[in-house]
């Protein structure tokens, strides 16, 4: 694989320092950082980003006489945004497809760092560039005694703050938590291997239809993440605490309840979170699912998950459905409803194989939109008033 160098020039005097890395013992010393990280990674080439500027002052001179084998990138002086957007371009140019970066962000414009990791956290998901370093010559920081080193700091860490805000954002759009898994996973006091485990097995049951377990795993999950934020101590799950109350928000509606009433409440929020998230097989089968929940609750006091049970529902909410006339009045939206969720439901699973097939796909989130929001009415006869009872869901 290879390894690039990404450095820049600037205008100013450097003046030598003698540079020391805590991953390497070799001491450089030189005024261009560049030239300690290329003897620290001889394997690795150099680029430079410069300006017509930079790479026509004694800087320029000093590495074209010197150091011939590093490679010039040119840049504009980022004035306007149209030059912000090329400088851009010249950087995500630099770096072949698949490459390791060690970026340096010790000399050159000022907008160079924020625009490289920019540039770079863009590399990683377009063209699997690897983040190897990041480093900064801190010249400022250096002793005043004569002889002293100056540190070098390593600010490689704080890239996987772009690695935790991808993983919270997967799993706040989809569901899906496995990018969570390496950045959770750490050996040592205070880890949150556990944590890992239950948000992998809560995205699982998520993407696999298994309600009464997502709503089992959600209160496990939050109470892990709560006896964790006591307990926590790595400086390196920092990131995750501000993640952490996103998902307790989030999987707070969905966890299961002792009270069957509730618990209803609890499965009309996941078929919410499936439809935000545009999941639109889900939630309107769920949905079917829970009108049946709800008529079974209806008739014996219990969230019945006994197969003739709920075939005896389906039965009398389908009786209905074609002989509306007959139904008692409590019965009547949520058999209109069932049928055309049914409908759709079938539609849906059958990928729109069928003759009948009306809902095109520009219109689908416009009918699931418009089944859903018939929710309400359809199981207030029966009993259950959402509007009422949002509010004895938990804080």
């Amino acid at each position: 694989m290879n390894t690039v160098i990404l450095s820049a020039l600037g205008t100013g005097a450097y003046r030598e320092a003698r540079y020391q890395s805590e991953h390497h013992s070799d001491i450089i010393t030189t005024g261009l950082f560049a030239v300690a990280l290329h003897r620290w990674y001889p394997q690795a080439e150099v680029k430079l980003l410069a300006t017509d500027a930079a790479w026509d002052s004694a800087n320029g001179d000093y590495v074209k006489k010197h150091h011939p084998d590093f490679e010039r990138v040119r840049i504009p002086e980022g004035r306007t945004e149209a030059e912000a957007w090329e400088l851009f371009g010249a950087m995500t140019d630099a770096v072949p497809p698949g490459s390791r970066v060690i970026f340096d962000i010790t000399h050159g414009l000022r907008s160079l760092p924020m625009l490289g990791f920019l540039a770079l956290s863009y590399l990683r998901v377009v063209r699997n560039v690897t983040i190897e370093r990041v480093y900064y010559g801190a010249l400022e920081l250096t002793p005043r005694e004569e002889g002293a080193l100056t540190p070098v700091v390593d600010l490689t860490p704080l890239v996987r703050l772009l690695d935790w805000a991808q993983a919270a954002k997967r799993f706040q759009d989809t569901g899906d938590a496995s990018l969570f898994t390496g950045l959770l996973r750490v050996r040592g006091p205070g880890n949150l291997n556990s944590v890992a485990d239950c948000l992998g097995q809560l995205s699982t049951a998520l993407a696999s239809n298994r309600t009464v377990e997502v709503g089992e795993l959600s209160g496990v999950l939050l109470e892990k993440l709560g006896r964790w934020e006591q307990e926590n101590t790595l400086a390196q799950h920092r990131p995750f605490l501000q993640v952490a109350d996103t998902i307790k928000a989030t999987m707070q509606p969905l966890q299961a309840r002792e009270d069957e009433r509730l618990n209803l409440l609890s499965h009309h929020a996941q078929i919410a979170w499936y439809r935000e998230r545009g999941h639109w097989v889900q939630a309107v089968g769920l949905a079917r699912e829970w009108l049946v929940s709800v008529l079974t609750w209806q008739q014996t006091d219990t969230l019945q998950l006994k197969r003739k049970h709920r075939e005896d529902a389906e039965r009398l909410l389908g009786q209905y459905a074609k002989t509306p006339q007959a139904a008692p009045a409590e019965l009547q939206a949520a058999a209109a409803l069932w049928d055309e969720l049914t409908d759709l439901r079938n539609d849906l699973a059958h990928f729109g194989m069928r003759e009948d097939s009306r809902t095109r796909s520009t219109k689908l989130k416009e009918k699931v939109n418009h089944l859903l929001d018939k929710l309400p009415d359809a199981v207030r006869p029966l009993g259950l008033d959402l509007e009422d009872a949002a509010l004895e869901r938990p804080a």
